[in-house]
């Protein structure tokens, strides 16, 4: 008998992923309001998010450039301060609201599914200085307030909704929330807070959205971390078990069945942290769970234990990063490993078997460089042919895969290393200093990734 399971589906997503703060610029323009994103970049030694790549003005350009590579789907963030830009509802920036209109209306006119991000990265600054951020309670509310005006506004236009992108990296970088601490510990102590309360008005959305909007996809974007021992000894596999749960997949637990995991509380336990979760916060998790799942995976990391005399388990300071010899590696210590990602997928489906899943990231960066108007990205051809492949083997093996949203679209302001860090299929003209024209190029990958979507993934 033929197995169906073979190829992807006809109604495939095959997308690419941006985020606001990293692509839009026109960060003092119409109305936006200041974010923590905006605040980091600019205090950076790269340029600041006030314009990266100004999508915000070359949004026909952009979008002609998505029709053209035959985007099926195109996942992007709404940056919160734009819409509103005191993070509450106090003000309600009209411009920032209609330039979403417009983006949406486009992508649909050209028949690409929008992919919305709720929270990417970018919060409120002024949230942040009213009541520390995510430490406070008082920010769940505003988060619900956020999320419920963007599903009244956008709700029946987006099918796609994604929560909060990459809570767990947030968590483990506290300055990305812009989160305020006396010392080291007090920091740990309010990123673990922030966690539980991102996690609670995450949660609150999910079941407002469940309930008011029923046609709707909506679940977080978690960072997915795929663990590797450095040998087949038993300490060392539970080793890369304990850092998948902590980093990845205690917060898929929290999102997709509405419970705490153990081990999660057991190491805020050793660390001395207390959560004070009151049953109604458990009871909200449990009745506020995703209906799909968002993962960005990117590689394969090999752990391996520092102290070789630790016998107490699983510690976090207790371990570090070693690079495998037969893997290839990008400037910045990520590997080339496709079969990791069919791995990775097998473990969503043994834990997650009824979950829809969606590859929200995944891709290769790179020092791209402009040659005659050309850019020849071999590297990162070679990565997706590997990824794309091993994506349809797991499709075949059972996994409920919807779409890959290959990160990135277009070249962007990476988080830490400005324009030097290229993951884009379209590149655009400008370094770290100086804008130049912002002239958009097709890469060598552009036509490649032409060539999947065109052929569904069978052909390229």
């Amino acid at each position: 008998m033929k197995n169906s399971n073979r190829k992807f589906p006809n109604n495939f997503l095959w997308g690419a992923s941006t985020s606001a703060f990293q692509v839009e610029g026109a960060g003092n323009s119409d109305g936006k309001g200041e974010s923590v994103a905006d605040v980091r970049t600019r205090a950076g030694k790269y340029m600041d998010s006030s314009v990266s790549v100004d999508e915000y003005h070359h949004l026909d350009e952009d979008i002609s450039l998505m029709k053209k590579l035959g985007l099926k789907a195109y996942r992007f963030s709404i940056s919160w301060t734009r819409v509103l830009p005191n993070g509450d509802l106090s003000i309600v920036n009209e411009k920032g609201v209609n330039y979403y209109h417009k983006l949406i209306d486009e992508l649909v006119k050209n028949e690409i599914e929008p992919i919305v991000t709720m929270f990417h990265f970018d919060y409120p600054m002024a949230l942040v200085n009213k009541y520390n951020g995510w430490v406070s309670k008082k920010s769940i509310k505003d988060f619900y307030n956020y999320a419920d005006f963007l599903l009244k506004e956008y709700g029946d236009k987006v099918k796609y909704w994604l929560t909060i992108n990459e809570q767990n990296v947030m968590v483990n970088q506290p300055e990305i929330m812009g989160t305020k601490a006396n010392n080291k510990k007090e920091l740990f102590q309010n990123a673990q807070v922030s966690n539980i309360n991102m996690c609670l008005a995450q949660a609150e959305v999910f079941k407002m959205a469940r309930e008011r909007y029923r046609n709707i996809k909506i679940g977080p974007a978690v960072s997915y971390i795929t663990a590797l021992p450095e040998n087949g000894k038993s300490k060392s596999i539970l080793l890369a078990k304990q850092l998948e749960d902590y980093f990845s997949f205690y917060l898929m637990d929290i999102s997709i069945r509405g419970i705490i995991p153990q081990s999660y509380l057991n190491t805020l336990n050793d660390k001395r942290v207390h959560l004070d979760l009151s049953k109604k916060d458990l009871q909200t998790l449990k009745e506020g769970t995703a209906n799909y799942l968002g993962v960005n995976w990117y590689c394969t990391t090999t752990f391996k234990y520092k102290d070789k005399n630790n016998k107490d388990g699983f510690v976090l300071d207790d371990f570090s990063v070693i690079k495998d010899s037969d893997l290839d590696y990008t400037k910045w210590g990520w590997s080339n490993d496709p079969v990791g990602l069919r791995y990775a997928m097998q473990q969503l489906n043994d834990r997650y078997p009824e979950i829809e899943v969606l590859v929200t990231e995944c891709g290769w960066s790179d020092e791209d460089k402009l040659e005659d108007g050309k850019i020849h990205d071999e590297k990162r051809i070679k990565y997706f042919k590997g990824h794309i492949e091993q994506l349809r083997l797991a499709i075949k093996d059972g996994v409920h895969i919807i779409g890959f949203c290959p990160w990135s679209f277009i070249d962007l302001l990476s988080v830490n290393d400005g324009m030097n860090k290229r993951y884009g299929f379209v590149y655009v003209d400008r370094n770290n200093h100086d804008e130049k024209q912002l002239t958009r190029y097709e890469k060598d990958s552009f036509y490649f990734y032409q060539s999947v979507i065109k052929n569904n993934g069978l052909k390229f």
